[in-house]
C-alpha cells in the first residue's frame, strides 16, 4: 500500500493532489479536535478572567465610594463633635462667670438700706421694694428683682444692671452662639396687624432674630416688612436686613412692632423714645411680650417686668399714649401711639 501510494502521489504531484491513508487522517482530525477543545477551553477561560475583572473593578469602585462616605461621616461627625464642644466651653464659661459673680456677693456685698426704682426715681427703704428671687435657666446663677411700691415695675437683677452696654451687649452674643429663641412667628403677625397696617406703608420688625419667620411671612403677602437685628449672632443675612440705627433713621416707617423685646432694655424709657425718632409723625409701635405680668422670669436678659401702672407711666416718660392693650393668655400686647405728646417732666 505504501508504494502504491507513493506511485499515485508522484503521478498526481504536477496536480497538487495526494493520497493520505486512513490511519493518518484519523489522527489529524483527532489532533485538530483536540486544538479546537483547548482554544474552547482558552475563550472560556477568557471569558471567565474578563467576568471576573469586571466583578473586581465594580467591588472595588464600591469599596472606595464606602471609604469616601465613611471619611464624609467621619469629617461631619467630627465637625458636630466640634461644634458641641464649643457649645460646652461657652456655656460653662457663662456659667462660671455668673457664679463667681455670686459667690463673690455673698462673701463681700452688703445690702443696702435704701433703694430707687430705675424708671419713676421712687426712692424708699430697701425693705418696701418686694423681693423676686429666682435661678437663671441659662447659666446666670441667682437673679434678684425688685417691685416697685410707687409704680408696680418689677427689675433687675442688680448684677445685671451693673453691667455697661458694651458688656451687656457681650452678653447677648454669647448667649445666642449656644442659645435659640422659640419660634414666635404667630406672635409677631398678630403684633404687625395691631398697627392697623396698610398695603402702601412701610414697617419694621424690631429686635427680630433669626429664630422667626414674620417678615418672610408678610413680605410674602404684599407688605412691605424690614427687620432690625444688631446683634450678628442672632441675625441671619437678607436684603431686608437693618443692622444699624444709622439705616433704620434713613427710612422714616409707618409703624414698628416688637415681641419679646421691650422687657430686654436696660433703659426702655429712652429705647421707646429712640424708635419714635425711626416713625413718621403719628405711626403706632406695638410691643408684645409677656412680661407685662411677672412670667419668663427664668433668664437673666429680661430686666423689666411691665405690671400694673407701671405701663401707662412707661408710655408717659417716653412721650406715648396707649392705645389699645391685648391680652389672650401668655400673649399680651401694648400698642403706643406717638400722636399725643405727654409732659416728660
Amino acid at each position: 500500500m505504501g508504494g502504491i501510494a507513493r506511485i499515485l502521489n508522484g503521478a498526481l504531484a504536477p496536480a497538487d493532489v495526494a493520497f493520505t491513508r486512513r490511519t493518518t487522517l484519523d489522527r489529524t482530525r483527532a489532533q485538530l479536535a483536540d486544538a479546537n477543545s483547548q482554544i474552547q477551553a482558552l475563550n472560556e477561560a477568557l471569558v471567565a478572567a474578563k467576568s471576573q475583572g469586571s466583578g473586581l473593578e465594580a467591588t472595588l469602585a464600591e469599596m472606595h465610594s464606602s471609604v469616601l462616605a465613611l471619611q464624609g461621616r467621619s469629617a461631619d461627625r467630627l465637625q458636630a463633635e466640634l461644634a458641641q464642644t464649643k457649645r460646652l466651653l461657652i456655656q460653662h464659661q457663662i456659667a462660671s462667670k455668673w457664679s463667681t459673680v455670686d459667690a463673690l456677693e455673698r462673701l463681700v456685698a452688703t445690702p443696702p438700706s435704701e433703694r430707687t426704682c430705675p424708671l419713676c426715681n421712687c426712692r424708699a427703704q430697701e425693705t418696701l421694694f418686694k423681693l423676686f428671687i429666682s435661678q437663671c435657666s441659662f447659666g446666670g446663677g441667682v437673679l434678684k428683682r425688685h417691685q416697685c411700691p410707687k409704680c408696680d415695675v418689677i427689675f433687675g437683677a442688680d448684677k445685671m444692671f451693673a453691667l455697661n452696654a458694651k458688656e451687656l451687649s457681650q452678653e447677648y452674643e454669647w448667649h445666642y452662639m449656644v442659645y435659640e429663641e422659640g419660634d414666635s412667628t404667630a406672635a409677631e403677625v398678630l403684633a404687625f396687624h395691631s398697627l392697623a397696617p396698610r398695603k402702601d406703608g412701610r414697617y419694621v420688625n424690631f429686635g427680630a432674630g433669626a429664630w422667626s419667620k414674620s417678615v418672610q411671612v408678610l413680605r410674602a403677602e404684599g407688605w412691605d416688612v424690614y427687620a432690625y437685628e444688631p446683634h450678628s449672632s442672632a441675625a441671619s443675612k437678607a436684603d431686608w436686613l437693618i443692622t444699624s440705627e444709622a439705616e433704620l433713621a434713613a427710612r422714616p416707617f409707618d409703624g414698628l412692632y416688637s415681641n419679646n423685646v421691650l422687657e430686654h432694655f436696660r433703659y426702655p424709657v429712652e429705647a421707646l423714645v429712640d424708635m419714635k425718632r425711626y416713625l413718621k409723625p403719628g405711626a403706632l409701635m406695638a410691643h408684645a411680650t409677656p412680661c407685662y405680668e411677672y412670667l419668663y422670669e427664668y433668664t437673666r436678659f429680661h430686666l423689666f417686668f411691665f405690671l400694673g401702672r407701671s405701663r401707662q407711666l412707661l408710655a408717659r416718660l417716653a412721650g406715648l399714649s396707649i392705645e389699645s392693650f391685648e391680652v389672650e393668655g401668655h400673649y399680651m400686647n401694648c400698642v403706643f401711639s406717638s400722636a399725643v405728646e405727654w409732659p416728660t417732666g
